[in-house]
Protein backbone atom coordinates (compact mmCIF):
# COMPACT_ATOMS: atom_id res chain seq x y z
CA UNK A 1 0.00 0.00 0.00
CA UNK A 2 3.08 2.35 0.92
CA UNK A 3 4.74 1.60 -2.27
CA UNK A 4 1.30 2.52 -4.20
CA UNK A 5 0.85 5.99 -2.31
CA UNK A 6 4.57 6.93 -3.20
CA UNK A 7 4.66 5.46 -6.70
CA UNK A 8 0.94 6.43 -7.55
CA UNK A 9 1.55 10.21 -8.56
CA UNK A 10 4.61 9.63 -10.75
CA UNK A 11 2.72 6.57 -12.53
CA UNK A 12 -0.04 9.21 -12.91
CA UNK A 13 2.41 11.96 -14.77
CA UNK A 14 3.44 9.32 -16.85
CA UNK A 15 0.42 7.99 -17.77
CA UNK A 16 -0.22 11.51 -18.66
CA UNK A 17 3.35 11.72 -20.42
CA UNK A 18 1.62 8.66 -22.68
CA UNK A 19 -1.64 10.35 -23.40
CA UNK A 20 0.22 14.17 -24.86
CA UNK A 21 2.48 11.54 -26.84
CA UNK A 22 -0.97 9.59 -28.52
CA UNK A 23 -2.29 13.04 -28.92
CA UNK A 24 0.59 14.67 -30.75
CA UNK A 25 0.91 11.87 -33.15
CA UNK A 26 -2.88 11.92 -33.66
CA UNK A 27 -2.50 15.98 -34.17
CA UNK A 28 0.32 15.19 -36.80
CA UNK A 29 -2.32 12.61 -38.69
CA UNK A 30 -0.57 9.23 -37.59
CA UNK A 31 -1.29 6.14 -35.82
CA UNK A 32 -0.10 6.22 -32.56
CA UNK A 33 3.00 4.87 -32.45
CA UNK A 34 3.13 1.45 -28.96
CA UNK A 35 6.67 2.78 -28.95
CA UNK A 36 7.26 6.02 -28.47
CA UNK A 37 3.87 6.14 -25.89
CA UNK A 38 5.52 3.55 -23.71
CA UNK A 39 8.76 4.61 -23.57
CA UNK A 40 6.96 8.01 -23.24
CA UNK A 41 5.84 6.28 -19.70
CA UNK A 42 8.96 5.10 -18.87
CA UNK A 43 11.02 7.77 -19.61
CA UNK A 44 9.11 10.11 -17.12
CA UNK A 45 8.79 7.70 -14.45
CA UNK A 46 12.39 7.38 -14.07
CA UNK A 47 12.35 11.33 -14.32
CA UNK A 48 10.59 11.80 -11.69
CA UNK A 49 10.58 8.82 -9.44
CA UNK A 50 14.94 9.46 -9.44
CA UNK A 51 13.34 13.03 -8.63
CA UNK A 52 12.37 11.68 -5.13
CA UNK A 53 15.40 10.25 -4.38
CA UNK A 54 17.42 13.83 -4.31
CA UNK A 55 14.42 15.92 -2.56
CA UNK A 56 15.71 16.80 0.86
CA UNK A 57 13.28 19.37 1.27
CA UNK A 58 11.04 16.33 1.27
CA UNK A 59 12.11 15.73 4.69
CA UNK A 60 10.50 18.82 5.74
CA UNK A 61 7.01 18.93 3.46
CA UNK A 62 6.83 15.19 3.48
CA UNK A 63 8.99 13.24 6.06
CA UNK A 64 7.05 10.29 5.20
CA UNK A 65 8.04 10.27 1.70
CA UNK A 66 11.64 11.09 2.37
CA UNK A 67 11.68 8.24 4.76
CA UNK A 68 10.01 5.53 2.70
CA UNK A 69 12.91 6.50 -0.29
CA UNK A 70 15.76 6.31 2.18
CA UNK A 71 14.35 3.34 3.53
CA UNK A 72 14.16 1.55 0.02
CA UNK A 73 17.21 3.01 -1.53
CA UNK A 74 17.11 -0.06 -3.95
CA UNK A 75 14.36 1.51 -5.90
CA UNK A 76 17.15 3.80 -8.04
CA UNK A 77 17.72 0.35 -9.86
CA UNK A 78 13.94 1.07 -11.08
CA UNK A 79 14.01 5.01 -12.85
CA UNK A 80 18.28 3.22 -14.18
CA UNK A 81 16.22 0.50 -15.40
CA UNK A 82 13.58 2.44 -17.21
CA UNK A 83 16.23 4.87 -19.17
CA UNK A 84 18.03 2.01 -20.02
CA UNK A 85 14.96 -0.05 -21.24
CA UNK A 86 13.88 2.91 -23.25
CA UNK A 87 16.81 3.94 -24.72
CA UNK A 88 17.28 -0.04 -26.26
CA UNK A 89 14.00 -0.16 -27.38
CA UNK A 90 14.13 2.83 -29.60
CA UNK A 91 17.55 2.38 -30.86
CA UNK A 92 16.87 -1.22 -31.70
CA UNK A 93 13.81 -0.11 -33.98
CA UNK A 94 14.85 3.31 -35.37
CA UNK A 95 12.87 5.26 -32.81
CA UNK A 96 15.55 7.33 -30.63
CA UNK A 97 15.52 10.83 -31.79
CA UNK A 98 17.75 14.03 -30.03
CA UNK A 99 14.64 14.52 -27.88
CA UNK A 100 14.67 11.21 -26.30
CA UNK A 101 18.00 12.16 -25.02
CA UNK A 102 17.46 15.96 -24.42
CA UNK A 103 14.91 15.00 -22.03
CA UNK A 104 16.99 12.24 -20.10
CA UNK A 105 19.61 13.86 -19.70
CA UNK A 106 17.80 17.40 -18.36
CA UNK A 107 15.87 15.11 -15.98
CA UNK A 108 18.92 13.53 -14.84
CA UNK A 109 19.88 16.95 -14.23
CA UNK A 110 17.28 18.41 -13.10
CA UNK A 111 17.45 15.88 -9.51
CA UNK A 112 21.04 15.12 -9.13
CA UNK A 113 23.78 17.65 -8.55
CA UNK A 114 26.23 17.60 -11.38
CA UNK A 115 25.98 21.11 -12.58
CA UNK A 116 28.84 23.46 -11.38
CA UNK A 117 27.88 25.92 -9.09
CA UNK A 118 30.01 28.80 -7.19
CA UNK A 119 28.74 30.59 -4.46
CA UNK A 120 30.14 32.19 -1.60
CA UNK A 121 33.78 31.95 -3.64
CA UNK A 122 33.43 28.42 -3.75
CA UNK A 123 32.68 25.88 -6.10
CA UNK A 124 30.59 23.26 -5.81
CA UNK A 125 27.63 21.61 -7.89
CA UNK A 126 23.67 21.95 -8.21
CA UNK A 127 21.09 20.63 -9.74
CA UNK A 128 18.39 22.60 -12.32
CA UNK A 129 15.49 21.93 -9.53
CA UNK A 130 17.88 24.48 -6.81
CA UNK A 131 18.61 27.26 -10.02
CA UNK A 132 16.08 30.05 -9.58
CA UNK A 133 13.40 30.83 -12.82
CA UNK A 134 15.76 27.76 -14.56
CA UNK A 135 13.90 25.16 -13.12
CA UNK A 136 10.02 26.33 -13.89
CA UNK A 137 11.67 27.65 -17.26
CA UNK A 138 12.97 24.18 -17.66
CA UNK A 139 9.68 22.14 -17.25
CA UNK A 140 7.54 24.31 -18.91
CA UNK A 141 9.51 24.36 -22.29
CA UNK A 142 11.03 20.74 -21.82
CA UNK A 143 7.77 19.00 -21.11
CA UNK A 144 5.88 21.41 -23.27
CA UNK A 145 7.90 21.09 -26.33
CA UNK A 146 8.72 17.14 -26.21
CA UNK A 147 5.57 15.78 -27.37
CA UNK A 148 5.28 17.56 -30.34
CA UNK A 149 9.05 17.27 -31.15
CA UNK A 150 8.49 13.65 -31.34
CA UNK A 151 5.48 13.47 -33.07
CA UNK A 152 7.45 15.21 -35.47
CA UNK A 153 10.67 14.09 -35.45
CA UNK A 154 8.71 10.64 -36.27
CA UNK A 155 6.59 11.29 -39.26
CA UNK A 156 8.53 14.68 -40.49
CA UNK A 157 7.50 18.70 -40.36
CA UNK A 158 6.15 18.45 -43.59
CA UNK A 159 3.17 16.70 -41.93
CA UNK A 160 2.26 19.72 -39.38
CA UNK A 161 -1.79 20.20 -40.79
CA UNK A 162 -1.51 23.60 -39.23
CA UNK A 163 1.35 25.51 -38.16
CA UNK A 164 -0.47 28.35 -35.93
CA UNK A 165 -2.59 26.13 -34.58
CA UNK A 166 0.66 23.71 -33.59
CA UNK A 167 1.77 26.96 -31.96
CA UNK A 168 -1.18 27.50 -30.06
CA UNK A 169 -0.84 23.90 -28.54
CA UNK A 170 2.34 24.19 -27.36
CA UNK A 171 1.92 27.25 -26.08
CA UNK A 172 -0.81 25.66 -24.14
CA UNK A 173 1.32 22.86 -22.62
CA UNK A 174 3.82 25.43 -21.70
CA UNK A 175 1.54 27.88 -20.02
CA UNK A 176 0.02 25.28 -17.98
CA UNK A 177 2.96 23.47 -16.94
CA UNK A 178 5.25 26.77 -16.11
CA UNK A 179 1.31 27.29 -14.00
CA UNK A 180 1.80 23.43 -12.30
CA UNK A 181 5.49 23.72 -10.98
CA UNK A 182 5.15 27.34 -9.89
CA UNK A 183 2.08 26.28 -7.78
CA UNK A 184 4.17 23.05 -6.95
CA UNK A 185 6.52 25.74 -5.30
CA UNK A 186 4.09 27.36 -3.24
CA UNK A 187 3.35 24.53 -1.72
CA UNK A 188 6.86 23.63 -0.59
CA UNK A 189 7.52 27.18 0.40
CA UNK A 190 8.38 26.10 4.13
CA UNK A 191 10.68 23.03 3.09
CA UNK A 192 12.73 25.35 0.89
CA UNK A 193 12.95 27.73 2.78
CA UNK A 194 13.96 25.65 5.63
CA UNK A 195 16.95 24.02 3.60
CA UNK A 196 17.68 26.95 1.64
CA UNK A 197 16.34 26.50 -1.92
CA UNK A 198 15.60 29.68 -3.80
CA UNK A 199 12.42 29.50 -5.79
CA UNK A 200 9.99 31.97 -7.06
CA UNK A 201 7.85 31.46 -4.61
CA UNK A 202 10.16 31.57 -1.70
CA UNK A 203 10.96 35.27 -3.62
CA UNK A 204 7.67 36.83 -3.57
CA UNK A 205 5.37 34.95 -1.13
CA UNK A 206 2.21 32.74 -1.63
CA UNK A 207 -0.12 35.99 -2.32
CA UNK A 208 2.02 37.58 -5.00
CA UNK A 209 3.00 34.45 -6.67
CA UNK A 210 -0.43 33.53 -6.66
CA UNK A 211 -1.39 36.89 -8.51
CA UNK A 212 1.60 36.55 -10.87
CA UNK A 213 0.32 33.32 -12.47
CA UNK A 214 -2.88 34.97 -12.24
CA UNK A 215 -2.10 37.78 -14.78
CA UNK A 216 -0.10 35.28 -16.78
CA UNK A 217 -2.67 33.13 -17.61
CA UNK A 218 -5.09 36.13 -18.34
CA UNK A 219 -2.51 38.18 -20.31
CA UNK A 220 -1.67 34.59 -22.61
CA UNK A 221 -5.67 33.67 -22.50
CA UNK A 222 -6.64 36.57 -24.26
CA UNK A 223 -3.71 37.16 -26.66
CA UNK A 224 -4.75 33.36 -27.67
CA UNK A 225 -8.35 35.07 -28.05
CA UNK A 226 -7.16 37.71 -30.43
CA UNK A 227 -5.19 35.24 -32.43
CA UNK A 228 -8.61 33.17 -32.77
CA UNK A 229 -10.68 35.97 -33.51
CA UNK A 230 -8.40 37.39 -36.67
CA UNK A 231 -8.45 33.66 -38.06
CA UNK A 232 -4.62 32.82 -37.13
CA UNK A 233 -5.80 29.57 -35.19
CA UNK A 234 -8.47 27.51 -35.50
CA UNK A 235 -11.69 27.78 -32.42
CA UNK A 236 -11.34 24.47 -31.36
CA UNK A 237 -7.43 24.49 -30.91
CA UNK A 238 -7.83 28.41 -28.98
CA UNK A 239 -10.96 26.47 -27.03
CA UNK A 240 -8.63 23.81 -25.78
CA UNK A 241 -6.05 26.41 -24.46
CA UNK A 242 -8.73 28.48 -22.50
CA UNK A 243 -9.94 24.89 -21.26
CA UNK A 244 -6.85 23.31 -20.15
CA UNK A 245 -5.30 27.17 -18.76
CA UNK A 246 -9.17 27.52 -16.74
CA UNK A 247 -8.62 23.90 -15.71
CA UNK A 248 -4.86 24.68 -14.40
CA UNK A 249 -6.65 27.51 -12.47
CA UNK A 250 -8.90 25.60 -10.75
CA UNK A 251 -6.70 22.63 -9.66
CA UNK A 252 -4.19 25.24 -8.22
CA UNK A 253 -6.96 26.81 -5.85
CA UNK A 254 -6.26 24.54 -2.56
CA UNK A 255 -2.80 25.53 -2.71
CA UNK A 256 -3.56 29.72 -2.47
CA UNK A 257 -6.59 29.32 -0.59
CA UNK A 258 -6.06 26.47 3.07
CA UNK A 259 -9.87 26.85 3.99
CA UNK A 260 -10.41 24.48 0.96
CA UNK A 261 -9.81 21.69 2.79
CA UNK A 262 -8.24 18.64 0.37
CA UNK A 263 -6.60 15.97 2.11
CA UNK A 264 -2.97 16.35 1.31
CA UNK A 265 -3.01 12.91 -0.81
CA UNK A 266 -5.08 14.22 -3.26
CA UNK A 267 -3.55 17.74 -3.55
CA UNK A 268 -0.86 16.83 -5.93
CA UNK A 269 -2.68 14.31 -8.07
CA UNK A 270 -5.23 16.76 -8.39
CA UNK A 271 -2.78 19.56 -9.44
CA UNK A 272 -1.07 17.16 -11.59
CA UNK A 273 -4.28 16.36 -13.47
CA UNK A 274 -3.65 19.03 -15.84
CA UNK A 275 -1.07 17.07 -17.58
CA UNK A 276 -4.08 14.45 -18.20
CA UNK A 277 -6.21 16.96 -19.23
CA UNK A 278 -3.93 18.28 -21.66
CA UNK A 279 -3.31 14.70 -23.15
CA UNK A 280 -6.98 13.91 -22.92
CA UNK A 281 -7.94 17.67 -24.49
CA UNK A 282 -5.38 16.77 -27.33
CA UNK A 283 -6.29 13.57 -28.13
CA UNK A 284 -9.97 14.53 -28.75
CA UNK A 285 -8.92 17.55 -30.72
CA UNK A 286 -7.01 15.43 -33.13
CA UNK A 287 -9.18 12.98 -33.22
CA UNK A 288 -11.94 15.30 -35.06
Amino acid sequence: MALFIMLGPIAWLAIAAGLQMAGALLFFKSTPDPILITTSIFITFGIYSLNKFTDCEDGFNCPERRMFFQKHSKLILLPISLFSVSLTLLATTNRLYFFHILLIVVGILYSVKLIPHRQFRSTGFTRLKNILLIKNITVSLLWGITPFALAASRVGISNIPSPSDLYVLILAFCCTWLINTTSCDVRDIAGDRHVGVTTVATKLGKRNTGLYLLGFGLVTSILVCIVGAVGLAGRQVCMLFIGTMLWTAIVALPIYFSNLRIPNNFIEPLIDSQAIVCGVGLITLASF
